[in-house]
């Protein structure tokens, strides 16, 4: 059974970016963006390269490869000075594995096309938008908090 679309909080905002013509890579950087407190009108455009399975040729998901450009942004660190959170790259092939079963064992595969043959509606679209997003935000709240974690017992430790 299909999951069930509600119409309010974060299905209504993608609903609403949908009809705007926004896709799935698009909103989900939209999104990160709109909870990091930011505004990138150039970033949200560039990412309609990853449309429909990149391209428009029904490759890997717009969710996926939008989300990792999410969760980097989110911990790709602020400026051309600061280095990137070194954990990014465990991180993104945690949220990879995640994806590709989720997507695999709910829709057939992680590929746009797969997804959409067995989700004509978009219903999937939807609910991988909504579980990715909510991945994303754990992958970096765990880093955070290890962050604040290992900042914190610095400052307990007596200076040299």
């Amino acid at each position: 059974m299909p999951p069930t679309i509600q119409f309010d909080g974060p299905h209504m905002e993608i609903l609403l970016l949908k009809q705007r013509g926004y896709c799935c890579s698009q909103i989900m950087v939209k999104l990160m963006l709109r909870e990091l407190g930011r505004d990138n009108a150039d970033l949200v455009r560039s990412m309609a390269a990853l449309c429909f399975g990149t391209g428009y040729s029904g490759g890997t998901c717009g969710v996926l490869t939008g989300g990792a450009c999410a969760l980097s942004l989110c911990l790709g660190g602020d400026s051309a000075e600061e280095q990137p959170d070194a954990r990014l790259p465990g991180l993104l092939i945690e949220l990879v594995e995640w994806f590709t079963a989720r997507a695999t064992a709910s829709y057939g595969g992680t590929r746009c096309e797969d997804i959409l043959a067995s989700s004509p509606d978009k219903r999937a679209c939807f609910d991988l938008l909504l579980a990715a997003l909510e991945k994303i935000r754990e992958l970096v709240e765990t880093a955070t908090s290890a962050t604040a974690e290992t900042l914190y017992r610095r400052r307990q430790e007596p200076l040299p």
